[in-house]
């Protein structure tokens, strides 16, 4: 694994099943899974920087909520905007993307490494050089980043996956 210093991931479709619950006055709900939390702090613990983009404007306070409560930056980036953005704000060679949509597919392919969940688009699984078991909104991150500490720091791994953290 090259020297990873960014990861970047998509939020709606990763981090959620990518639905949305509207009523008469709009967006009012996204479900998170609890275990993502839990993988962006081994992946923070291992010094690299951790950010989300969403393309949500219209709900982007509620994704806004859940990751201030996460500690972790959230950026509104427009899908077509999504390729620039990783270029201007990090090094593609030492990022980390983790995506699932149609746009996500081009940044993949710059990037050092990518993830797709497994209910991602076919041609988003195909571009990323990895593809989760999880599904969004059901581990993704957390899966993510034990594959990554297994990697980086294997005497790490073994006390998560033996209890002795």
């Amino acid at each position: 694994m090259r020297n990873i210093t960014d990861f970047i991931t998509d939020v709606d479709g990763v981090l959620t099943d990518g639905k949305y619950f509207y009523s008469v006055d709009g967006k009012i709900l996204k479900q998170f899974g609890p275990h993502d939390s839990d993988g962006f702090k081994i992946i923070k613990s291992l010094g690299i920087k951790v950010r989300a983009i969403s393309a949500d404007h219209r709900g982007f306070n509620i994704t806004k909520k859940r990751f201030d409560d996460m500690g972790i930056e959230l950026i509104l980036v427009s899908e077509s905007e999504r390729l620039n953005w990783i270029k201007l704000n990090c090094n593609p060679d030492n990022t980390i993307f983790v995506g699932d949509g149609l746009y996500d597919a081009a940044v993949m392919k710059i990037c050092s490494m990518s993830f797709a969940p497994s209910n991602a688009l076919s041609i988003t699984k195909d571009c990323a050089k990895h593809t989760t078991i999880a599904t969004g909104g059901n581990g993704v991150i957390l899966e993510i980043a034990l594959n990554i500490l297994k990697e980086l720091d294997n005497k790490k791994y073994k006390k998560f996956i033996s209890g002795n953290v």
